[in-house]
């Protein structure tokens, strides 16, 4: 069974780059690719080089002031308060950060009048009607062009 360079370069990640230490199946089959394909020879030399790198990485113990660095950074963080609607406005147009206040301006007027057009239409809704005119507005219904439908 001949091995592709994918199938290998899974195996390596899957294995390490000790092919003696791979499973039996699949390690017969490894050494055979390795020694017929220079690419795969490289490949392998690259991956024993990671290898060694990373083992010699040693870990590092975090200072011992680590935990009131944090705490500390932590207590300089101003908590945002908003004691009137104003100030929640100003800081709402900032948080958004639209290019030049001209365009803020006519982004809030447009809402503005956005809000006060469905105000008004929700407070004098024209569906509202009277019976009378209903009343016509069927006669007229019925009577379509002097013919009664």
């Amino acid at each position: 069974m001949t091995m592709h360079v994918k199938h290998f370069k899974q195996n390596m990640l899957v294995y390490g780059s000790d092919v003696y230490n791979w499973p039996e199946g699949v390690r017969e089959a490894g050494l055979k690719a390795l020694d017929r394909s220079p690419e795969l020879q490289a490949l392998l030399a690259d991956e024993e080089c990671f290898e060694k790198v990373l083992k010699m990485r040693k870990y590092e113990e975090p200072g011992i002031d680590l935990s009131g660095r944090i705490i500390s950074a932590t207590q300089h963080i101003k908590k945002k308060e908003r004691s009137n609607p104003g100030g929640f406005f100003s800081e709402l147009l900032r948080e958004f950060s639209l290019p030049k206040p001209a365009f803020t301006a006519v982004f809030v007027s447009l809402i503005f009048a956005l809000i006060v057009g469905f105000a008004m239409s929700f407070s004098n809704p024209s569906w509202h009607v009277s019976a009378e005119q209903y009343k016509t507005n069927l006669e007229e219904f019925l009577y379509y062009e002097g013919e009664v439908l």
